[in-house]
C-alpha cells in the first residue's frame, strides 16, 4: 500500500513494484540510462545477477521463467543494451514464456533527436513481445509493472518490454494506485461444446493431438482425464511431452519429423483431430496441405489468434483448457480404432528401421 505522502524517485517506485510483484532475482547488464534503477537496488530485497552481455541476461530469464514457472525479469540499458535483448525477447515470445524486460531510455525531451544511445527498443520489439510500454510519468511505473505481469503470464504466455526514459526514473512522486482487474481464462461457449461433442459421437478414428499449451494452461490432469474416458489414440509434440501418460498403451508417441511412425501414421488416418495447445507447426505436421487430410479437427487453445492460423477448425474452443476439456469429455464407441492403435503403438524404440516400417505398414 502506498499514499499520496509516500514520495519516491520512478527507480525506487520500481523496484518496490518489483518487490510487490514477488520477484526475487532478476538478470541484467548496467549501463548510463538505467543507472539510477540500479542505484535504487541497493538495499533492496531483489538479487541481481550480473551477466557479461544483455543477450544472456534475457535467455537467464527464459531460463528461470522455465524453471520456476513464474515470470522472469531481464534489464538493460537503452541503445545497444535494448538491442542486445531482443534474441532472448523473441525465444520468449516464440516459446510462450513469461517475461518482463526492462529497458533504459534516453531523456523524454531528447527522444526522437537521435541523442546518443536513442534506439526505438518499442517499435523493434513489436513482434516479438505480448505489449510493450513506454513509462512517461514517474507516477505510472507501479500501475505498469503490475500490468506488464499481469499480461506476460495470462492467457498464452509472453515476453512484455518497459521502457524507462532516464529523467522518469530520476524524478519524484508518488505513485498512481493500480486498480487492473484480473483476468481469467474465457469459458467455453455452450454451441460448441454442443458441436464438439456431435463430432467426438460421430468419429471413428479419433486422434488427440497435444501440445505445448497443456503444461502452460497447468492441464496435464485434465486432458489425463480425457484420455482416460474417451480412450481415444494420443500423441504429442515435442513441447507436449508428459501431457498424455506415456505407459498407456493408446498413447502414441510423438507425431512429426522426429516422431514415432505409429503416430504419424495414425493421425494420416484419423477422420478427427482434437487439438489440445498446440499450434500445427511445421515440424509436426510436415507439409500442411497433406497433414492429417481425412480429419474434421477440433481446436481447443488459449490463445485465440491460434485457432485456425494455420489450419481450419471446425469446432473452436477458445479459453480455458481444463474446463473444455471437462466439458467435452465423453466415451466413445471406437473399439475397432482402438485395437488397431494398440497393436501398432508401442514405442519404435529397440526396434529396427525395417522392423518398424513393415510394423506400422501393416497397421495402416
Amino acid at each position: 500500500m502506498t499514499s499520496d505522502d509516500d514520495i519516491r524517485s520512478g527507480a525506487e517506485w520500481l523496484i518496490h513494484a518489483l518487490e510487490t510483484e514477488g520477484v526475487d532475482t532478476l538478470f541484467g547488464y548496467p549501463g548510463g540510462a538505467i543507472m539510477p534503477v540500479y542505484d535504487a537496488l541497493v538495499g533492496s530485497k531483489l538479487r541481481h545477477i550480473l551477466v557479461r552481455h544483455e543477450q544472456g541476461a534475457a535467455l537467464a530469464a527464459v531460463g528461470y521463467a522455465r524453471a520456476s514457472g513464474r515470470v522472469g525479469v531481464c534489464m538493460a540499458t537503452s541503445g545497444p543494451g535494448a538491442t542486445n535483448l531482443l534474441t532472448g525477447i523473441a525465444d520468449a515470445y516464440l516459446d510462450s514464456v513469461p517475461m518482463v524486460a526492462i529497458t533504459g531510455q534516453v531523456p523524454t525531451h531528447l527522444m526522437g533527436t537521435d541523442a546518443f544511445q536513442e534506439v526505438d527498443v518499442f517499435g523493434m520489439s513489436l513482434p516479438i513481445v505480448k505489449h510493450s510500454f513506454i513509462v512517461r510519468r514517474t507516477e505510472d511505473i507501479v500501475a505498469t509493472v503490475r500490468e506488464a505481469f499481469a499480461i506476460a503470464a495470462e492467457g498464452r504466455p509472453g515476453p512484455v518490454l518497459i521502457d524507462l526514459p532516464k529523467d522518469v526514473t530520476v524524478a519524484k512522486s508518488p505513485a498512481r494506485p493500480s486498480t487492473r482487474i484480473a483476468q481469467h481464462p474465457a469459458a467455453p461457449h455452450g454451441r460448441d461444446i454442443a458441436h464438439a461433442r456431435a463430432l467426438l459421437a460421430a468419429a471413428q478414428r479419433p486422434v488427440i493431438y497435444a501440445g505445448g499449451g497443456v503444461g502452460i494452461a497447468h492441464a496435464e490432469a485434465a486432458l489425463q482425464r480425457f484420455h482416460h474416458m474417451t480412450r481415444a489414440p494420443a500423441v504429442c509434440t515435442l513441447k507436449g511431452l508428459g501431457g498424455v501418460d506415456a505407459n498407456d498403451p493408446l498413447y502414441l508417441g510423438m507425431l512429426g519429423m522426429h516422431g514415432n511412425q505409429a503416430a504419424n501414421f495414425a493421425v494420416d488416418d484419423a477422420d478427427l483431430l482434437i487439438v489440445v495447445g498446440a499450434r500445427f507447426d511445421d515440424r509436426a505436421t510436415g507439409k500442411l496441405d497433406t497433414f492429417a487430410p481425412k480429419a474434421q479437427v477440433i481446436h481447443l487453445d488459449a490463445d485465440a489468434a491460434e485457432i485456425g492460423k494455420l489450419r481450419r477448425a471446425d469446432v473452436s474452443l477458445h479459453g480455458d483448457l481444463i474446463r473444455s476439456l471437462d466439458a467435452i469429455a465423453m466415451p466413445l464407441k471406437i473399439d475397432p480404432w482402438r485395437a488397431r492403435c494398440q497393436d501398432c503403438g508401442p514405442s519404435m524404440a529397440g526396434v529396427t528401421t525395417h522392423r518398424a516400417r513393415t510394423f506400422t505398414h501393416r497397421c495402416y
